[in-house]
């Protein structure tokens, strides 16, 4: 068992390292031999480069976004998932509270930020608030949505053994919508990367936001490449620890049990 384990990690990880090794090859190759200018599409040895030039630049301002990157998403599952678990108690209250949460998902995030300047100040604040939105929705989307698609008939027969509604919602509910629940956190993961880049690109002094607005109005492409392929390592990592966390959580389900 512990063996089978094993190779599926192991293949896990084989099939990732063999895509991306592919696209680093293939830009590489257009990068080298094809007319493109550098400062227009520099190639994988140029970003490298650029980025171990720049190392201590990127390791500061990275620290600073990768805790964004957290604050926001943990603020956010903080709020979204009991909210859901909320909603769900009461037709009433998912018609008072839906229609408002829809509006508010609807406004252009991008103009919310200058107002979260205003209200939270310079600093991390306003980045952690940004994230958290935009990682709000399909949170709760997701939670109301596992929560409200158990089988009626498991419901009823939990009633007919006489379980409270608290032990309905542990026992039944609950595990039901973990699924569910886990898939609108690794939506997640990506949007609470750009909610995060976004307000450093409007309001902030810190951040790989912040150095990628600085090296495009250098004309740094490299760094700006550098940059974009941290975060894409950063939201994949992310990705996947949410994964793995899934895993633990409800190994019982199919998705889990499947062969990949």
């Amino acid at each position: 068992m512990r063996t089978e384990a094993v190779r599926r990690a192991l293949g896990g990880a084989l099939w990732p390292l063999i895509s991306f090794g592919a696209i680093l090859l293939a830009w590489e190759l257009v990068a080298r031999l094809g007319s493109v200018p550098d400062y227009m599409l520099p190639s994988v040895s140029q970003v490298v480069e650029r980025g171990w030039e720049t190392r201590d630049l990127l390791m500061t301002h990275g620290r600073w976004t990768i805790l964004e990157i957290l604050g926001g998403f943990a603020l956010s599952a903080l709020i979204a998932i009991p909210l859901g678990m909320v909603i769900v108690t009461s037709r009433l209250l998912e018609r008072l509270l839906y229609p408002p949460i829809v509006a508010l998902n609807s406004v252009p995030k991008v103009g919310l930020a200058p107002l979260f300047v205003v209200w939270f100040g310079f600093g991390m604040a306003p980045t952690i608030a940004m994230t958290a939105l935009v990682t709000f929705f399909p949170l709760l989307v997701n939670t109301v949505m596992g929560l409200r698609s158990v089988d009626a008939e498991m419901i009823h027969l939990a009633r007919v053994m006489a379980a409270t509604r608290l032990r309905l919602f542990l026992k039944v509910r609950l595990p039901h919508a973990l699924p569910s629940i886990f898939a609108g956190l690794k939506v997640a993961t990506s949007l609470a990367v750009i909610g995060a880049l976004v307000s450093e690109f409007i309001a902030s002094d810190r951040g790989w936001g912040y150095v990628l607005v600085s090296a495009g109005g250098q004309l740094d492409t490299a760094l700006i490449f550098a940059v974009m392929i941290l975060l894409s390592a950063v939201a994949t990592a992310f990705f996947y620890l949410v994964a793995a966390v899934e895993r633990l959580v409800v190994p019982w389900h199919s998705s889990q049990r499947q062969p990949h």
